[in-house]
């Protein structure tokens, strides 16, 4: 039966979700180095599969450790997604210390850097079967050119930096698009079924 782990960093509010069949797992936005290892290890827990809905630092810094810590695991990533986890301009590292200043946290240094590349590229659209479940990507481009939702089974969407509670769509940082933000990712947000949960990157899950 599939189970779902939440682990938020304290730090930065990020959520990574832990999808799990028995002891085998799929990791969604690894936002930190500590706890979600920590959880992976105290539960007994077997990446199989790692995703991002996009490239920000927030919601990639335990990346690296993950990797190390489970080479067997698999990280997927769009071209764009595993390009911006490659640049400090575009995850965002560079300036993160800064953006966490004006969120209320003054005082916070925070080390930029980057990631290796992704174990394998994968379209826009890609659809992946893991374990009898289906996770569907949906391009959403606008808050990160790499940005996507991850649609699980058709009735669970991890969203990203969309859809936070009580929130507005961040359209302003290195990378975003407006224009394909209003183009694109705002009528799909805007049609999604009724009765899906919503698994933000950031805040509570919701039924929308």
């Amino acid at each position: 039966m599939l189970k779902m782990i939440t682990v938020t960093d304290p730090l930065t509010e990020s959520n990574c979700y832990i999808l799990t069949e028995e002891k085998h797992c799929v990791v969604i936005d690894p936002g930190e180095a500590v706890r979600t290892p920590e959880t992976l290890m105290k539960s007994g827990l077997k990446p199989e599969l790692i995703l991002l809905t996009h490239e920000h630092c927030d919601h990639m810094g335990g990346l690296a450790e993950l990797r190390h810590s489970y080479p067997e695991a698999r990280f997927l990533a769009t071209e764009r997604c595993d390009c911006g986890i490659r640049s400090i301009k575009l995850n965002m590292s560079g300036i993160m210390g800064a953006y966490l200043y004006f969120r209320g946290k003054p005082g916070i240094h925070y080390d930029s850097f980057v990631c290796d590349a992704a174990d394998e590229i994968i379209q826009d659209d890609a659809v992946l079967q893991w374990r009898g479940h289906t996770l569907r990507l949906i391009p959403l481009p606008g808050h990160s050119p790499g940005s996507s939702g991850v649609m699980l089974d058709e009735d669970i969407l991890f969203s990203g930096d969309y859809l936070l509670p009580g929130e507005e769509v961040i359209l302003r940082f290195p990378g975003g698009d407006e224009e394909a933000y209003h183009r694109e990712t705002e009528p799909i947000l805007k049609n999604l079924p009724k009765g899906i949960m919503i698994c933000p990157g950031h805040g509570e899950k919701y039924v929308l």
